[in-house]
């Protein structure tokens, strides 16, 4: 496979501006580290857009460990994997730790 014009095989490109974005050679689709990161961004519906809709109507820690959780289930099969899921139970039994 020849190596990517656009950024020279490491998939990451600088905009004018100066934003880090992910090079759309593989996926056809541009993301931008910071704003739009690609393992947040799958499906018909961002990430965060979920987890405001999760946490809406809780408070504190349990909407802290619920948005966590749901972060961290998301991304795993784009980002870390199986360390993201121990990640997601970690918070989980800290959750369950504080209800009991």
């Amino acid at each position: 496979m020849a190596e990517c014009e656009k950024c020279h095989g490491d998939h990451f490109i600088r905009t004018s501006n100066g934003m880090l974005m992910q090079c759309d050679c593989i996926t056809g689709e541009r993301f931008d580290v910071v704003n739009r990161p690609a393992h947040y961004a799958q499906g018909d519906i961002e990430c965060i857009d979920a987890i405001k809709s999760a946490v809406k109507d809780l408070e504190g820690f349990d909407a802290y460990g619920t948005g966590t959780v749901i972060k961290y289930v998301w991304r795993h099969t784009h980002k870390n994997g199986v360390e993201d899921l121990r990640k997601a139970r970690w918070f989980l039994d800290v959750m369950i730790q504080e209800l009991d």
